[in-house]
């Protein structure tokens, strides 16, 4: 009974928001995909949100739903301007990698 209590409660939801926060971060570090980074940031946003939610439902405060409503919109829009930015990348260079995205500002010395 123990074991149903705990998972009754908001644990689950604050284990799970972890594990896709740091997903997140650890795919944004790791990946050298410019595509790739773009979802990860989705993830940890995705993770934060639900951290919002479960933590305003627990706690009886209507402002955490309303701000997370808030972000959703907005990091579906950044989401979408992303999308198009990785696209528009990607028919002019033929590539996705972050390295040449870093080395595209860097001038040559001559």
């Amino acid at each position: 009974m123990e074991v149903i209590s705990l998972f009754a409660k908001e644990y689950p939801f604050y284990i799970t928001s972890a594990v896709l926060i740091f997903l997140g971060i650890a795919l944004l570090l790791l990946k050298r995909n410019l595509l790739m980074a773009v979802l990860a940031l989705e993830i940890a946003f995705n993770g934060i949100n639900l951290l919002f939610a479960t933590a305003s439902h627990y706690l009886g405060d209507p402002k955490g739903k309303m701000v997370v409503l808030l972000v959703l919109a907005i990091s579906a829009g950044s989401f979408a301007i992303g999308l198009i930015l990785v696209v528009n990348y990607y028919r002019a260079k033929q590539s996705l990698s972050l390295e040449e995205l870093r080395l595209l500002g860097e001038k040559e010395n001559e």
